[in-house]
């Protein structure tokens, strides 16, 4: 009886082809939940004790709050293509501002001050707004790696729910011990921002199939263009990869530094410009990050 069910509804397909889309929503979301978990607590840091543990509560429940949110709508965010290719842009954004602030202040801006104090009710407003944007980030990057398929962008989105509620007592530790992490998530985040971008100019402009060597890197489905399921997660594993080796090996970071300094160019680029769009969000996470 179950097993007809799940024929007729056609479920079991569902999971069987979402098994690697799935893996690699563990990873990105769980990443994604870490940072938010890590950013919460780093912003309600100079609050005395008792409001520090008030702000993070009153955090981790807002960010439980608009992920569930993001869920509901997550049906809205893959029927707009212009709302895809807006956070398209602010993934990638993310990523690039992110390095290029920290090569800012690898010359030296180490030494700023890093702001003064803010109150306990600002504190929580701008904790707020970064759950509010790291909500609609868990979407976008669902929706990155499950375009196709609604079912598994609610399971992405509910892993992001999940894995943060879970990793929340954890992720300082973890940071504290492996702080490369911090930059993989942002790699990631780049990275799948990149894919979204490709799969929509893709599908609007290219409208074809293509293969290399046998292996299909972008199909078709119902009038869509995507890319292999299987692509996107072996971008995932060789960025993580290739970034552990380049954190943990002396002699692959000689290589890869200058080739990391180079994109460090496009990367402030991006930054900028795309600032200039989204620049109510970068004043507001400037002022966060001082």
């Amino acid at each position: 009886m179950i097993f007809e069910f799940l024929a007729a509804a056609d479920l079991w397909t569902t999971v069987k082809d979402g098994i690697p889309v799935v893996l690699a929503l563990v990873v990105i979301e769980g990443l994604l939940s870490v940072d938010n978990a890590l950013a919460i607590a780093a912003m309600a840091s100079h609050l005395d004790e008792e409001q520090r543990k008030k702000a993070m509560n009153i955090g981790y429940i807002g960010a439980y709050g608009f992920r569930i949110v993001a869920l509901l709508t997550a049906s809205m965010i893959m029927g707009n293509h212009w709302l895809m290719l807006l956070g398209s842009l602010y993934l990638v954004w993310l990523m690039c501002s992110h390095f290029a602030e920290q090569s800012g202040e690898s010359e030296g801006e180490e030494g700023e001050s890093k702001g003064a104090s803010h109150s306990f009710a600002k504190t929580i407003a701008m904790i707020a707004f970064l759950d509010l944007s790291l909500s609609f980030d868990n979407v976008v990057a669902a929706v990155a790696f499950a375009r196709d398929s609604k079912m598994l962008v609610y399971i992405g989105v509910t892993l992001g729910i999940i894995t943060l509620r879970l990793v929340a007592g954890y992720c300082i530790k973890l940071l504290e011990r492996q702080p490369w992490l911090e930059h993989t998530a942002f790699l990631l985040v780049g990275f799948v921002g990149l894919l979204l971008g490709l799969e929509l100019f893709w599908d609007q402009s290219i409208k074809q199939v293509y293969d290399l060597g046998g292996l299909k890197l972008i199909s078709e489905a119902d009038g869509h263009y995507h890319i292999a399921k299987a692509v996107k997660f072996a971008g995932i594993i060789g960025i993580i990869l290739m970034h552990l080796a380049y954190e943990k090996n002396a002699g692959v970071k000689a290589v890869l530094r200058p080739v990391a300094r180079l994109l460090l160019i496009p990367a402030r680029i991006v930054s900028g410009l795309v600032s200039a769009i989204f620049w109510p969000i970068s004043a507001l996470i400037g002022a966060v990050r001082k």
